[in-house]
């Protein structure tokens, strides 16, 4: 075999000198010094390769900046990116513009939103014209930021490396692609809103009987639920998205597309790559199509409602709750300032809510009497816990009376809480989640709830949440000069979770908004080890950049973000969640 590639010493001939001695001269220096850079330019390639691809982490220290694409390679690129879309599928109209880079629902704001925008939004239909587009810019280091519904609540969708990025919006891929109601899953597009694929199952002859079980916010979309492993009220029966994903089809930074795995209920083939990509928030790959899991719609279903003199008893009467084995579709826990508002925004056909901290729980079983048994199993409970008042539904009609407190609790804090504020005009709103161990609940919970008091917001915030994983959102209404006592609660907040072994972020992500928490709660090393995930997914940094951790070694987004929501909030009036 190697006698190809040789030739013995006999047929070698000697080479014929063709010029002169001194060009030769010429010609070996010029040998010697490009040898000698090719081994300083070894030597340095070699120490970048050690800085970067030697070691299982990556710390921010040994990363360079990233280099992003300038006027010429964008307009080059987006140039590009537009054939494959078709002029059709492109909105560069300063308020679609807007919208796919801040957003009512956002906690934070674009700092710099003259700069940190978008030039253009696309609108791809297929997986194919997906990679396409990454494909190109990844050739031209072009940052994208991928979005579905357009709800996300940490500034997710903010273009930190704007103007030169572009807007992949997913909402006309909103496709249900396959149906099999025998394996309990279906394939659809991220465009998809939770409660549309409900409807389209509830009306379907083989699906009637099949429900989706996380329900996050109104208009939240599949893609976007993947991105930020969102929940809801239905977690505690059937988990968050990490629970309810069988596989994805990711398109990686450079256009590759994958599939995470097959579609089997359970499978231990190799790394759980779809669990990787799930809480990315697009910085890892755009999932373009997700195979769900779907559940059993209980046959009956009712309401019950429970009322304690005091946010802690009710915590710790959800504790015990589980503790007992109880197992009730939904468990939430509204506190009084929260029932208040509910009960001025209601309209006068629907009974009033006695306003005192209520958990809320959905019963759901195979007839009335096990829902009757789990009531009054959970009635027994309240006495342990100074219960003041019980009550379960006893109809569908009642049902859905009894859990709108729940269901409009976060609106009504925003429209009748203004009316505490001393400035009307100028309403400001900062709704943020914490999750930790049930068991330190109600401890938080009461903290939290001190702390918020004593800080002079006693009638200027409302506490709602998913008591049965744990999960508690906070919404805190203020006029703008007390920015910064908002923050400094948050953070005390965000600081007490995490001191219980708990996290930053039960369901609404990171963001930019918890990217400072981080180091706190998973220490340096395991963020030095994600970043190292990202730049091996993702070498340009050019998808959704600066979310969730620090890839850029002069980052100065945090200091932005204070600096930027101060003069927003300072600068002018304006009724906004913040």
């Amino acid at each position: 075999m190697f006698k190809a590639f040789t030739r013995s010493k006999s047929t070698l001939r000697p080479l014929k000198r063709s010029f002169p001695t001194s060009y030769s001269r010429y010609l070996i220096f010029g040998s010697v010094f490009l040898s000698v850079g090719f081994a300083i330019g070894y030597k340095n390639a070699n120490t970048l390769h050690t800085t970067l691809d030697d070691f299982s982490t990556l710390p921010l220290s040994k990363l360079p900046p990233p280099t992003y694409a300038n006027k010429s390679q964008f307009e080059s690129g987006l140039a590009q990116m537009i054939r494959v879309v078709g002029s059709d599928n492109v909105s560069t109209d300063d308020a679609t513009l807007k919208s796919h880079n801040d957003s009512f629902f956002s906690t934070h704001h674009p700092p710099k939103p003259d700069v940190q925008k978008p030039s253009a939004v696309l609108y791809p239909s297929t997986t194919a014209e997906v990679s396409e587009l990454l494909r190109i810019a990844h050739a031209q280091s072009i940052p994208i930021v991928a979005n579905s519904g357009l709800t996300s609540i940490e500034g997710q969708n903010i273009h930190t490396r704007g103007p030169y990025s572009v807007s992949i919006s997913f909402s006309k891929m909103n496709r249900i692609l396959a149906f099999h109601p025998q394996d309990l899953d279906v394939v659809v597009q991220p465009g998809v809103c939770w409660s549309d694929l409900n409807d389209y199952l509830a009306s379907y002859q083989d699906g009637s009987h099949l429900m989706f079980g996380p329900d996050p916010g109104p208009g939240a979309n599949i893609g976007g639920m993947v991105g930020t492993s969102a929940s809801g009220t239905n977690a505690f029966k059937y988990g968050t998205m990490k629970e309810n994903v069988v596989n994805l089809t990711v398109v990686l930074a450079d256009g590759t597309v994958i599939k995470t795995r097959q579609r089997p209920p359970k499978s231990s083939a190799g790394y759980d790559l779809t669990r990787l990509f799930i809480g990315s928030e697009g910085t890892l790959g755009l999932v373009t199509e997700i195979t769900v899991k779907l559940h059993v719609r209980p046959k009956f279903e009712y309401v019950s409602t429970a009322c304690f003199p005091s946010i802690h008893d009710a915590a710790a009467m959800a504790l015990d709750v589980v503790a007992q084995g109880v197992q009730p579709n939904a468990m939430e826990i509204l506190d009084e300032k929260m029932i208040e508002f509910v009960n001025q925004s209601s309209s006068s056909s629907l009974k009033k809510q006695l306003e005192k901290p209520t958990l809320f729980f959905k019963l759901g079983g195979p007839s009335r009497k096990s829902i009757d048994d789990q009531a009054k199993l959970i009635q027994s409970l309240g006495a342990r816990h100074n219960m003041i008042e019980f009550k379960t539904s006893t109809s569908d009609e009642e049902s859905v009376e009894l859990w709108s407190a729940r269901r409009n609790g976060f609106w009504s804090t925003f429209e009748y809480g203004k009316t505490v504020l001393p400035d009307v005009s100028d309403v400001q709103g900062w709704g943020t989640d914490i999750a930790v161990p049930v068991s330190k609940l109600a401890q938080v919970i009461s903290e939290t709830n001190a702390d918020l008091n004593a800080s002079g917001f006693e009638d200027k915030f409302s506490i709602m949440g998913h008591v049965g994983d744990g999960n508690c959102h906070f919404l805190i209404l203020y006029n703008s000069p007390d920015y910064r006592a908002v923050k400094a609660v948050v953070d005390r907040m965000v600081q007490r979770s995490v001191d219980a072994e708990g996290t930053v972020s039960g369901e609404h992500g990171v963001g930019v908004g918890k990217r400072r928490y981080l180091e706190e709660e998973l220490g340096c090393a395991t963020i030095d080890l994600a970043r190292r995930i990202k730049l091996s997914l993702d070498p340009k940094r050019i998808l959704n950049p600066d979310k969730i951790y620090v890839i850029d070694p002069n980052d100065d987004l945090d200091q932005q973000l204070e600096e930027g929501d101060i003069l927003t909030n300072e600068g002018k009036s304006s009724n906004h969640l913040h």
